[in-house]
């Protein structure tokens, strides 16, 4: 296997400073997630084109749009694109949806168009690219519908790219309402990912403590909306600018206020139903 050097072209604050990675060997590079708007994938195609290297493949951890959205601005239709068959049937599903509802904020740096993985992998296959050996784990619902991370191998080096799993220097987006998943998946993957480097969707790379810094995150979130929604489906805007006020004193450091609120709703829907379940469960 042969040694790789990791490239981060972060987006800037519009494109909610989401990473993409250009991983380079001595003969080609391979490209995990992509950018959100246009002008970002642009840029990101000139850090591409700077290394005069081919673009052997593409690999797609999750299917929200600011990690597949550049894909037909960076990659050449006839460059192989990965990911789970998760991950790529809600592509499928909701990106004409997802262009509906961003475009009329983002206008013309909204992609008019999407490109679907064509590479269909299941969890634990292994994709042999330029050298590299990349492994997907298939998560399922966490973070978004879908997730998904890589393990790269090359030369003597691991890596593990985790998409959105953990949130390194913003807020969390919380809209899919798997919180409860998304807690047990983190202690799953912390146990194969001890001693890996991590680099992630948002933020810089670290190790395993941001696994525990997210499920600390998660717990908090959920705390405090089960304390404001006292079993409703939904909060009110005094309440989600309360929450708002509440998770940013948590993580004075994070970026991205209003991505708070945004999730509010969703996850004070799905404590509703882990409630509901509970009580069924005990009357049985």
């Amino acid at each position: 296997m042969t040694d790789f050097q990791c490239h981060v072209y972060t987006a800037a604050e519009p494109g909610i400073f989401v990473n993409s990675y250009l991983l380079e060997t001595a003969d080609s590079v391979v490209l995990i997630d992509a950018s959100l708007l246009v002008a970002d994938a642009q840029a990101l195609a000139a850090r591409l084109a700077a290394l005069r290297k081919p673009l052997l493949a593409a690999f797609v951890t999750h299917p929200h749009p600011d990690h597949f959205n550049g894909l037909p601005y960076i990659v050449p239709e006839d460059v192989p694109v990965y990911a789970t068959a998760a991950v790529a049937k809600v592509i499928e599903d909701s990106a004409v949806a997802k262009r509906q509802q961003w475009q009329p904020v983002y206008g013309e740096q909204w992609p008019n168009r999407y490109r679907v993985p064509e590479q269909l992998l299941e969890d634990g296959d292994e994709a042999e690219v330029g050298g590299l050996r990349l492994t997907v784990q298939d998560i399922g619902a966490a973070e978004s519908h879908a997730d998904s991370y890589i393990v790269v191998q090359g030369g003597g080096r691991r890596a593990a790219f985790i998409g959105d799993l953990a949130f390194g220097s913003t807020h969390s987006y919380m809209t899919d309402g798997h919180s409860g998943r998304w807690l047990a998946a983190l202690d799953r993957i912390a146990r194969h990912l001890e001693g890996v480097p991590l680099f992630p969707g948002h933020g810089p790379p670290g190790d395993t403590s941001m696994l525990d810094a997210q499920r600390r995150y998660l717990m908090m979130y959920r705390e405090t909306i089960k304390q404001l929604a006292r079993g409703g489906l939904g909060l009110t805007d005094d309440q989600k600018q309360e929450l708002t006020r509440t998770m940013a004193q948590y993580s004075p450091e994070a970026r991205l206020e209003w991505l708070v609120g945004l999730g509010a709703d969703a996850v004070a829907a799905e404590l509703a139903a882990e409630d509901h379940e509970s009580a069924e469960q005990g009357e049985q």
